[in-house]
């Protein structure tokens, strides 16, 4: 085994926990509400968001693959950026279903007024996964071909801009188109990914 590669084992230990702990909150979120199913008002649009929180969390998952051969991720300064970016991937977690299903069992009243909380919490994180987008990318920027780079600037763009839009209307028509349209260009961004 190569010195880099137990470099990266090791500075995954703390990434790996992050992430665990997020997938982990979402899913005692949801044994709590499923408990008590007879109390809880279920909302699919809430439901949704937490899926959406899922997959943020299993994307990064897959994301960090991806940097394993940057040295970078292993200096403190940028390894400190990663563990914001992952806090961050938690805090989303946390914020997507309620915690106690005893004082927030409508689902629907939870979502709107969690919304605008949930919502800039995926756009604060928006924003640092496209500043560590265009630094992994950036190194690569002269081999992509336009339509690559367009299709990186679309993807990036409306990751930040949708949950920013969402931040900001009640209106749950909108909240359902917006997170179509999220888990569409994630479908697009991680479809070709793989774990080898």
């Amino acid at each position: 085994m190569t010195p880099e590669i137990r470099a990266f084992e090791f500075a995954l230990g703390l990434y790996s926990v992050l992430i665990g702990l997020a997938i982990a909150d979402i899913a005692g979120s949801v044994h709590r509400l499923a408990r008590r199913k007879e109390a809880v008002r279920w909302d699919p649009l809430a439901l949704f968001a937490a899926g959406y929180a899922l997959l943020i969390s299993i994307g990064m998952w897959f994301d960090l693959w991806g940097v394993r051969n940057f040295t970078a991720t292993r200096h403190f300064f940028f390894y400190i950026c990663m563990i914001a970016i992952l806090f961050l991937v938690f805090l989303i977690a946390a914020a997507s279903l309620p915690d106690d299903p005893e004082r927030d069992s409508d689902l629907r009243r939870f979502y709107l007024g969690n919304r605008r909380y949930f919502w800039l919490l995926v756009a604060l994180f928006q924003l640092g996964y496209l500043w560590f987008g265009i630094y992994f990318v950036g190194g690569q920027l002269d081999h992509l071909d336009p339509v690559q780079a367009a299709e990186f600037a679309l993807q990036m763009s409306v990751l930040f801009i949708v949950p920013i839009g969402l931040a900001g209307t009640p209106s749950r028509s909108a909240h359902y188109l917006g997170l179509a349209v999220l888990y569409a260009v994630n479908a697009w961004h991680y479809a070709p990914y793989a774990i080898i």
